[in-house]
C-alpha cells in the first residue's frame, strides 16, 4: 500500500470483492483490495495438506444458462487463458435410501431419464423443467423499460416471473409431479442452496439447476483457487493493488458518506467508494456500526436470516473411485422425505449431505492412485455443545455414512480433516460461519436480498450477500453488478462489453 488514497477500496477478495475490484481497475480507477487471509479467493480459496490440494467449499460451478455468462466474463476480463475449466461428466448421482440415480447433462436428458424412471410423471416431469427454463430466461432478461405503476405491462412481459417469484421449490414441483419419489429426485439438488424444497426459493434453486443442467457442472482444474488467483493478478496487471494480511477493522462515514477505510494497525485509507465482500452482519453493525446506518436500513437488515453452516471431512483414500460409475458429486439422503431430513438436520444430525469427488474429473488434486472424498453436511451452529468436544464424534458419523456409499472407503483413507461451522466462521468472520450468505427463502431471494448499493454513499456490496445471491457465478456477477452501477450502467452485461 503505497499510497493512501484510491479511488475504491474493496474490502475482502472472494470472488465477488474481484470481480468489483478488476471490472473497476478495467474502467480506469485506482483500486485496493483488502483481504485478512494470506491469499484471494473467500470461500473459494483452496488449501493444501501434503500433497493434497481441497476445495473447502465450492466443488462445482456452471458457464451460465441460455448464454455461457462464464466463458464471456473470463474471456473479457482477461482470465480465460489463466483457468482450465474442466467439464463433468454428468450432473449428479442422487442416493436415497439404497437407490442411485445418475441424472445425465442436458435438459433433454434429464427429462428422457426421469420419464424412463417415473413413466406415470413423464407429462408433468417435461412440463416442469420447461416452466424452470422459462422462469430462468426471464429473470435473466433485462427488465422491461416501464414504469413501477404498470404493473400489467411487466407481468405480461415476464409472465412466468410473477408467478413464481414468492414460490418455494417443493410447491412448483407439486404443481406438475405428485410421486413422492419423482418428487424427491427432482429435488435432490436442494443442499447447494441450504434449505429443503419446503422452504427453498424456487428462483434460487432452480436458476442453479438450469445452470447446471444445460451445459453441465464445470470444475477449475487445480482447484477454484486457479480463478481467484486468475482475477488477483489481472487486478495488478491493471494498475490495482491486492493486500493480504490485512483486517479491516472499520469503514469510515462521515454523516452520509464513505470516506475511507481503517486497518487493525490504525492506518487511515481514504476513498469515495468503498465495497465490502464481508458479511453483511458484520459490515454494517461493526465495521461501520449500526449508530450510522439509517435505521430503516438497519431494521431490514436485523430482520433478514442468515444461511446455515456445514460440518465437513476432507479425506484421500486409495480406493478406486474411477471403478465405481460415479458421479463427481452424489447427494446422499436416508429419508425420501426432504423435510424429514431438514429435521435431522436442525437438531444437529448429519443430514443435507453430498459427496464431492474432484479427483475423478481432475486428477492432479492427489498423488496417483488416490481419489479425494470431501462429504458435505449441512449444520447448526449451535448443537448445544461445545465443537471442540463433537468434532470427532460427527468425524466419525460421517465417515460411518460415507462408507455405506463406497464399500471400503474407511479401510482406504491415507488423510483426515474435518471443518465446523466454527471453522467456517473463523475463516471467513461469517455470522455463525453462514455458508450461503442469507438463507435463500422466497422473502430474501434476488431482488430481496440486500441491494449492492446502500443508503450510505459511496458504500456498496458485493457477494452473497447481495443480489443475485448464493453461488460462484453469481458472486462474480455481483461484483460486475456493483462496478457497473459506480460506473453508470443498468445494464452489468452491457457494462461487461464496454471493458473488452
Amino acid at each position: 500500500m503505497a499510497a493512501d488514497s484510491y479511488d475504491a477500496i474493496v474490502v475482502g477478495a472472494g470472488l465477488g470483492g474481484l470481480s468489483a475490484g478488476l471490472s473497476l481497475a478495467m474502467s480506469g480507477k485506482s483500486v485496493l483490495v483488502l483481504e485478512r487471509q494470506d491469499g484471494p479467493g473467500g470461500n473459494a480459496h483452496a488449501f493444501q495438506r501434503g500433497p493434497y490440494t481441497f476445495d473447502p467449499a465450492i466443488h462445482v460451478t456452471a458457464h451460465g444458462f441460455g448464454i455461457e455468462f462464464l466463458n464471456v466474463y473470463l474471456e473479457t476480463l482477461g482470465v480465460s487463458d489463466r483457468v482450465d475449466l474442466t467439464m463433468m461428466h454428468s450432473l449428479y448421482d442422487v442416493d436415497i435410501d439404497g437407490s442411485r440415480y445418475t441424472l445425465p447433462v442436458g435438459l433433454e436428458a434429464v427429462v428422457q431419464y426421469l420419464a424412463d424412471r417415473f413413466p406415470s410423471e413423464a407429462d408433468g416431469i417435461a412440463r416442469y423443467v420447461d416452466a424452470c427454463a422459462r422462469t430462468t430466461h426471464e429473470s435473466q432478461a433485462p427488465p422491461p423499460r416501464v414504469a413501477l405503476k404498470d404493473l400489467d405491462a411487466m407481468m405480461q412481459a415476464l409472465p412466468m416471473l410473477f408467478k413464481y417469484r414468492t414460490s418455494t421449490l417443493e410447491s412448483a414441483i407439486e404443481e406438475f409431479v405428485q410421486d413422492p419419489q419423482a418428487k424427491a429426485v427432482l429435488g435432490a439438488q436442494w443442499p447447494y442452496m441450504g434449505l429443503p424444497p419446503s422452504k427453498l426459493s424456487f428462483m434460487a434453486g432452480t436458476g442453479v439447476w438450469m445452470a447446471l443442467m444445460e451445459r453441465g457442472p464445470v470444475y477449475v482444474k487445480g482447484s477454484f483457487q486457479k480463478l481467484a488467483d486468475g482475477l488477483a493478478e489481472r487486478v495488478a496487471e491493471n494498475g490495482g493493488e491486492v493486500v493480504y494480511g490485512t483486517t479491516v477493522s472499520e469503514i469510515m462515514v462521515d454523516g452520509e458518506r464513505v470516506t475511507g477505510v481503517r486497518t487493525e494497525e490504525g492506518r487511515e485509507l481514504r476513498s469515495p467508494l468503498v465495497v465490502s465482500n464481508a458479511d453483511a452482519k458484520l459490515t454494517f453493525e461493526e465495521l461501520i456500526g449500526e449508530e450510522r446506518v439509517p435505521a430503516r436500513f438497519m431494521k431490514r437488515v436485523r430482520r433478514m436470516k442468515p444461511s446455515i453452516s456445514a460440518f465437513m471431512t476432507y479425506s484421500a483414500c486409495t480406493l478406486p473411485l474411477h471403478e465405481m460409475d460415479l458421479s463427481g458429486e452424489v447427494f446422499v439422503y436416508d429419508h425420501w422425505d426432504h423435510d424429514q431430513t431438514w429435521a435431522d438436520v436442525e437438531a444437529g444430525r448429519p443430514g443435507g449431505l453430498w459427496l464431492s469427488l474432484p479427483t475423478l474429473h481432475d486428477p492432479s488434486l492427489a498423488p496417483e492412485g488416490e481419489h479425494l472424498v470431501i462429504f458435505t453436511s449441512l449444520m447448526p451452529y449451535d448443537i448445544g455443545e461445545p465443537w471442540e468436544q463433537a468434532k470427532e464424534r460427527y468425524t466419525e458419523q460421517m465417515l460411518a455414512r460415507a462408507e455405506q456409499v463406497l464399500p471400503g472407503y474407511r479401510d482406504s483413507i491415507t488423510f483426515l480433516d474435518s471443518a465446523t461451522p466454527e471453522t467456517f466462521e473463523r475463516y471467513t468472520l461469517a455470522h455463525e460461519g453462514a455458508i450461503y450468505g442469507w438463507a435463500n427463502t422466497p422473502n430474501q431471494t434476488m431482488p430481496k436480498r440486500l441491494p449492492f448499493e446502500t443508503p450510505i454513499s459511496g458504500l456498496y456490496l458485493a457477494g452473497h450477500w447481495t443480489d443475485p445471491g448464493t453461488g460462484s457465478v453469481r458472486c462474480l456477477l455481483s461484483g460486475l453488478r456493483t462496478a457497473a452501477a459506480i460506473e453508470g450502467h443498468n445494464d452489468p452485461i452491457e457494462f461487461l462489453g464496454t471493458l473488452a
